[in-house]
C-alpha cells in the first residue's frame, strides 16, 4: 500500500507543478491526497480479505481510487484500475487488484 502512495506522491508533485501551483499549495494537496488514498486503499484491503466479498463495494472503492489517482497524476495506474474494474468478477480480478495496488 505504501509503495503506491509513495509513487503517486512523486508523480503528484510534478503533475501539480506543471499546472504552476505554488509549492505550499502542492504540499497541502499531496497531504490530503495521501490521506484519501490511504483511506480508500485500507477500505479495499479490508474488502478483499472479507469472508463474503462484495464486488459492488469493491467496484465503488476502485472507482474512488481511480479518481484520486488520476487527480494526483498517476494516470497509468488509474487507467489500469479502470480496466480491472470492468473485468468479470472472479478471484483473478481480486489478485490483479491486490498486485496492482501492492496490497
Amino acid at each position: 500500500m505504501e509503495k503506491i502512495i509513495n509513487e503517486t506522491e512523486i508523480l503528484a508533485f510534478d503533475y501539480f507543478k506543471a499546472f504552476e501551483f505554488e509549492d505550499k499549495q502542492i504540499a497541502q494537496l499531496i497531504i490530503q491526497g495521501k490521506k484519501d488514498l490511504h483511506r480508500e486503499l485500507k477500505k479495499l484491503e479490508i474488502l478483499l480479505h472479507a469472508n463474503n466479498i462484495s464486488y459492488t463495494d469493491i467496484n465503488n472503492v476502485l472507482h474512488a481510487l481511480k479518481g484520486l489517482l488520476f487527480q494526483l497524476g498517476n494516470h497509468e495506474v488509474a487507467d489500469k484500475l479502470d480496466e480491472v474494474k470492468s473485468q468479470n468478477e472472479n478471484d483473478a480480478k481480486l489478485k490483479e487488484i491486490a498486485l496492482l495496488l501492492h496490497l
